[in-house]
């Protein structure tokens, strides 16, 4: 039987079909991401008669009238007070609570170690709307209705499972060798923790925060349902409160008013965009 040899050509055509094989999904995927915040951010660029009238997705005669008027909505500033105290408690508080939970499952072994470490990940199965009554019922008998405390300790609530789930992972993969040798030198378990044990697992922190914040910042049933005035509203709170307070749909009001609120935690994912990568791949692999 004669074999008839590959031709080069061929074969570079096959490389070539493969790689753009492999491209093609990501492509796909990308342009089904960006392009709602491409049309919200060109919307928001528009007139509201021009955005009703044309038909081109770019706008005609760009303006910033509409984020002029978002940053001098009533109570925009407030607004933009409360989601960042809100995000910046409860990562605080979310990251020590979960760096101590992971540190125990990491260096302590117990019994049922696995299956405690795959159960706390439950609460984040369960739909949030599924725990608003029970919770209300909770918050209203301790009297903590439309106050900080019940939002900081909601959200911390919410990304301790996550948080600890992925720092659990990091801390496992530090040496005890290192810490040992602090041990020997008279460090407690909380100077362990906080000089050999964190700063190497550095990269699992910033994802854990990250997440964290991203998960406040976005927060939106549990504000509605434990805050009643208008001084506790988060920026998500009032987008939703936008569709009935300009009458008519303002469309590029509402669409000015959704970029500002995503953009600082979409500035923060490009900032640590590496960190979080890394921090998730490694996470997985240890």
């Amino acid at each position: 039987m004669i074999r008839v040899p590959a031709s080069p050509v061929r074969d570079r055509a096959l490389a070539i079909a493969r790689r753009n094989l492999v491209w093609l999904p990501l492509l796909l995927l990308l342009v089904w991401s960006a392009l709602p915040l491409l049309w919200s951010l060109a919307a928001s660029l528009k007139t509201p008669l021009e955005l009703y009238q044309s038909r081109s997705l770019l706008p005609e005669q760009p303006t910033l009238g509409n984020y002029g008027r978002v940053f001098a909505w009533p109570g925009f500033w407030r607004y933009l007070f409360n989601s960042s105290l809100l995000a910046l408690a409860s990562t605080a508080f979310a990251l020590v609570i979960s760096s101590l939970a992971a540190y125990g499952f990491a260096r302590y072994a117990f019994r049922f170690r696995n299956l405690l470490l795959v159960l706390i990940l439950v609460p984040r199965i369960l739909p949030r709307a599924s725990l608003i009554v029970p919770l209300y019922q909770l918050v209203e008998r301790f009297g903590l209705l439309d106050t900080y405390a019940v939002l900081t300790i909601t959200y911390t609530a919410t990304a301790v499972p996550f948080a600890t789930w992925i720092l659990a992972g990091f801390f496992a993969a530090v040496p005890r060798e290192l810490e040992e040798a602090a041990a020997i030198d008279g460090a407690t378990i909380a100077q362990r923790l906080w000089w050999v044990v964190l700063p190497i697992a550095a990269p699992g922190l910033i994802t854990a925060a990250v997440f964290s914040l991203r998960e406040a910042w976005n927060e939106f049933p549990f504000a509605l349902a434990f805050t009643t005035s208008q001084e506790m509203r988060t920026l998500p709170y009032q987008l939703f409160l936008l569709r009935d307070s300009v009458g008519i749909q303002d469309w590029p009001l509402m669409n000015a008013f959704t970029i500002v609120t995503i953009l600082p935690i979409l500035l923060l994912y490009l900032r640590f965009e590496r960190h979080i990568v890394s921090g998730l791949t490694s996470g997985a692999l240890k």
